[in-house]
């Protein structure tokens, strides 16, 4: 139970925090016998049902990659504020326009790429690292408490971080594959496809360029 203590905050912190500005601003005006929220008891009320429990699985989304440089959706500045969904991530508009989806993912690919020190392409691609909240899931794996996660991310950091078992509900971006022929490549073969197309193409920008792999 004192390891299932130490490990919590590092997993739940960011998402209290959140929790706490709501209940603080909102749910204590609206009624006056609510309880003020305390992040520190809402961490040792974790930590005590983690301990408490036999088996358990853990259900991520974009949240918990932000600390790594990977922004989320909904959030003021997150991706939806500048790609309208229904446009860049529909699969029937994918179907007639994947040059959108690839100049959202060359977008965000940089943006990760640059904050994590990267600078010529022809030198790989800079991706994320995981953060502390990957990591705490890890300990609670090897404590075994946690069997399972399931993600929404398409970013792999779960398994970086040495998550042994995960299940990604809407794939990776590890990979591409061939909606005609099947043929998976590697990431890496889809960035050297990029870097020959600016070489070939040194004034294309992103966002007109049309390119897909």
């Amino acid at each position: 139970q004192d390891a299932v203590h130490v490990v919590v905050p590092s997993l739940c912190q960011n998402l209290c925090a959140a929790m706490g500005n709501l209940l603080s601003s909102k749910d204590v005006e609206l009624d006056p016998g609510q309880q003020e929220y305390s992040l520190e008891k809402s961490l040792d009320a974790a930590a005590d049902a983690i301990a408490r429990a036999s088996s358990m699985s853990a259900f991520t989304g974009a949240g918990i990659s932000v600390e790594s440089g990977i922004p989320d959706f909904r959030s003021p500045g997150g991706l939806w504020s500048k790609y309208n969904p229904m446009v860049y991530c529909e699969y029937n508009n994918f179907l007639r326009s994947p040059h959108l989806v690839w100049q959202m993912g060359r977008e965000l690919a940089l943006q990760v790429h640059h904050g994590n020190g990267g600078a010529d392409l022809r030198d790989g691609l800079c991706e994320a690292e995981p953060n502390a909240a990957h990591k705490a899931l890890v300990d609670l794996e090897e404590m075994g408490k946690l069997r399972t996660v399931i993600t929404q991310n398409v970013d792999s950091l779960h398994q970086r971080a040495g998550s042994s078992r995960v299940i990604e509900i809407h794939g990776t971006m590890a990979t591409a594959s061939c909606m005609e022929s099947g043929r998976q490549v590697n990431l890496s073969e889809v960035v050297r496809q990029w870097v020959a197309f600016q070489e070939a193409n040194p004034t294309a920008q992103i966002a007109t360029d049309k390119w897909v792999p």
